[in-house]
């Protein structure tokens, strides 16, 4: 069974945060690795503060010395090259360990990696064999497909290109983690939930 803290971390965005100035929007995993410019599995090795754009206490930017260990999405070549990630964005501050995680975020023109809490920010070691392989196999496939939140029952899709999620109670939303939105040959999208045993060439 999934953690209570894991079902939260990969649900980062169904929360408020606890910053008055930061709220994540709901999202599935898979939603955040299609809409980030990169994921990857890092190491954190160390952080040092950064003084910020305003030199007031609390205004500081956190940077995370990293090692990067594997591109899932984006340039491998240039990825592989980042050696920090900042939290740039003050309220909404990612705070991270020692240890390897699954990271998305953003690149800019200088080659700057910045993370806030509202990317995809895992511990690796905290995931599943199947969510390492929707991320590593399944999830960039479908990209494509939209993923949309229903509130009210009975849940149907709008079009055949659409994964519905209706259900967001922590008790009940493990399925959904551990599946993946995927367009099928004739064109259509639907869950995958899929097997860890008919994904066995997970090692990195």
């Amino acid at each position: 069974m999934m953690s209570v803290s894991l079902c939260a971390a990969l649900l980062v965005c169904l929360c408020v945060c606890v910053s008055e100035s930061c709220t994540c929007f709901p999202a599935h995993p898979q939603e955040l690795f299609c809409s980030s410019s990169l994921v990857m599995r890092a190491e954190v090795t160390g952080k040092k503060i950064l003084p910020g754009e305003i030199n007031t206490e609390g205004m500081e930017v956190v940077q995370y010395d990293i090692k990067v260990r594997k591109v899932f999405k984006g340039s491998s070549d240039r990825i592989k090259k980042i050696k920090h990630a900042s939290t740039l964005e003050i309220m909404c501050t990612a705070i991270l360990g020692h240890g390897q995680y699954l990271l998305s975020g953003y690149m800019d023109s200088y080659d700057r990696l910045s993370i806030s809490m509202c990317d995809l920010i895992v511990r690796w070691d905290s995931l599943s064999l199947m969510q390492k392989n929707n991320i590593k196999y399944r999830y960039q496939k479908g990209c494509d497909c939209k993923i949309s939140i229903c509130t009210r029952q009975p849940c149907q899709p709008s079009s055949e290109s659409e994964c519905v999620l209706d259900d967001w109670s922590y008790s009940r939303s493990e399925p959904l983690l551990e599946a993946a939105c995927v367009r099928h040959t004739d064109g259509s999208c639907s869950w995958d939930t899929g097997t860890a045993k008919n994904h066995t060439h997970t090692h990195a």
